[in-house]
């Protein structure tokens, strides 16, 4: 099974940097955030399966597949999975998980910044 999720954003020096270059830093991302209408939070899964059938060969190891699904939790035990038949749709849900990985990624830098700023009282 391979899957494809948001990785944790790195934390790096911000209480290194001089107070310029952080604020200078925060104004980058703040002009750079921009959202894609295609944003998807989920999961790429591509999966081989195996059937019901008694004397079909995924029973001898050459399982049925691959199969693409994008899955997304959609909070306490509730699962939405859904299967990308068609290599446009796959291409559209990578794209959108990397748009969604990218602008977290943005958010979380952003909010280390405002962090480090807010210890060292500036606004």
């Amino acid at each position: 099974m391979f899957i494809l999720t948001i990785d944790m954003v790195k934390t790096t020096a911000l209480h290194k940097l001089a107070l310029t270059a952080l604020q200078e830093r925060k104004a980058t991302l703040l002009s750079g955030l921009h959202l894609s209408p295609d944003l998807v939070r989920a999961s790429y899964v591509r999966q081989y399966l195996t059937c019901g059938k008694k004397n079909c060969r995924c029973r001898r190891g050459f399982k049925h597949g691959p199969f693409f699904y994008l899955v997304q939790c959609l909070g306490t035990s509730r699962v939405r999975k859904f299967l990308l038949k068609t290599a446009e749709q796959r291409k559209q849900a990578r794209a959108g998980i990397a748009a969604h990985l990218k602008l977290q990624r943005r958010l979380a830098e952003l909010s280390e910044i405002n962090t480090e700023l807010l210890r060292r009282g500036v606004a």
